[in-house]
């Protein structure tokens, strides 16, 4: 049986790690049997953060080389199709989105002051006030670090938002009318993207990043597509 580690969502964000919603959107479209458990304690996995894919004995970490495992072991090839400079475009699409868009998500919801009240409520309701806003000062100091690390967390609020502005211009260009990112049927671009368009648009957030996501009515109907492909039961 395969289980995967992971992080709960609500409603129709079904993770609030995208990586982890992708993990899950890889073992639907394979046709697998799996298990889900949450996580709690990161330092109990393998690179101390999710998703995890226990595979008998074997834990893959990383949703990158749990797609790898999931091709390698039961063949699971959505871009069969694609060609030499679609799987190129693939890849910068969704290099951009995980490594550039997804700090904005977490800008969003952690560092915009208007981010705030969700997360209290999503992640501390039923706590002490006191116990609550240090828990989360911790957490928003280390979100911080990690995307001044990264550099983008040097930028003030509307520069960051604006480069996150070119990342969903870029997106929706491409994806123009089409259902997916290269047609008809899903391919690894999208299970990678929609889970980091999805977080924008989705939690319940009134951010200037969020309307913007919200604007742009073909990302919005590509999310509810790709939701009800993947996930409906």
């Amino acid at each position: 049986m395969l289980k995967l580690f992971t992080l709960p969502g609500a409603g129709t964000i079904r993770s609030s790690s995208p990586f982890a919603w992708k993990a899950e959107a890889l073992l639907r479209l394979a046709g697998l049997n799996f298990e889900k458990e949450y996580v709690a304690d990161f330092s109990q996995m393998p690179k101390g953060k999710v998703p995890v894919l226990q595979d008998d004995n074997r834990l893959i970490a990383d949703s990158h080389f749990i797609a790898e495992h999931l091709q390698a072991k039961y063949g699971l090839n959505l871009d069969r199709t694609l060609s030499v400079e679609q799987k190129a475009i693939f890849h910068a699409l969704s290099r951009m989105a995980e490594e550039h868009l997804y700090w904005v998500g977490v800008y969003n919801r952690f560092i915009d002051p208007m981010g705030k009240p969700f997360i209290m409520k999503a992640m501390f309701d039923g706590m002490s006030t006191e116990q609550a806003e240090q828990i989360f000062a911790m957490l928003q100091t280390n979100v911080m670090n990690q995307m001044q690390g990264h550099g983008i967390g040097r930028h003030s609020l509307d520069e960051v938002y604006h480069f996150a502005f070119m990342d969903i211009d870029a997106i929706s260009d491409y994806l123009g009318e089409k259902n997916y990112l290269f047609g008809d049927e899903i391919a690894s671009a999208d299970v990678a993207i929609v889970p980091i368009i999805a977080s924008l648009i989705e939690t319940p957030i009134d951010t200037k990043i969020a309307r913007y996501a919200r604007s742009k009515a073909n990302l919005v109907a590509y999310v509810e597509r790709f939701d009800k492909a993947v996930f409906e039961e």
